[in-house]
């Protein structure tokens, strides 16, 4: 791995072939597709190469970095396409439930849709620009908390906990109004 440091590409390659096997089976495991396991497997060596400083010797070896490694971005992924599945189908039920809602029309459902709307992005803008960053990433974007972690270049747990807070300020904001139908 300190050859890998140095940009090494040889002894890169021969820790590749060491130690694929063993990262593709953790991959298949988790995801059970061989075309997600592979796209894993690809993430996982492109962060050992492109940031070889994230191995720490002090810490363990490096097949366990390794193994945490995969692990964290297999399930990163799983997770990822679980929510985009869950969103797609509920946005196309929700677009089916709607075709067939003539009310939505009804002045008073407009009025009342409007100022949630108003209620919604006031709210938002209470947020610091950090948390709406974030939010507008995981939400608007559908990108992971690893990739909102990668494009701005700040720690994973940070994402996290600006995407917690910033949901956390939304709920409370939203229910002395009573509109945080769904925040979680």
């Amino acid at each position: 791995m300190a050859a890998v440091s140095d940009g090494d590409k040889t002894a890169f390659t021969q820790l590749y072939d060491r130690h694929v096997p063993m990262v593709y089976a953790l991959c298949l495991k988790i995801m059970r597709r061989e075309s997600d396991a592979e796209a894993v497997v690809s993430d996982v060596f492109l962060e050992v190469w492109r940031k070889p400083g994230n191995f720490d010797t002090s810490r363990g070896s490096f097949r366990t970095y390794l193994l945490t490694l995969t692990r964290s971005r297999a399930i990163d992924r799983w997770r990822a396409a679980a929510t985009r599945l869950k969103k797609t189908l509920e946005a196309s039920v929700a677009v089916e439930s709607r075709s067939h809602q003539f009310e939505e029309f009804e002045p008073s459902h407009v009025v009342q849709t409007r100022e949630r709307s108003v209620a919604v992005r006031e709210a938002i803008q209470q947020l610091d620009e950090p948390q709406r960053e974030t939010l507008r990433l995981a939400y608007f974007e559908g990108l992971t908390h690893r990739e909102i972690s990668e494009r701005l270049d700040m720690p994973l747990g940070t994402v996290k906990t600006r995407i917690r807070h910033g949901l956390q300020r939304l709920r409370l904001s939203l229910s002395a109004l009573g509109e945080s139908g769904g925040l979680s």
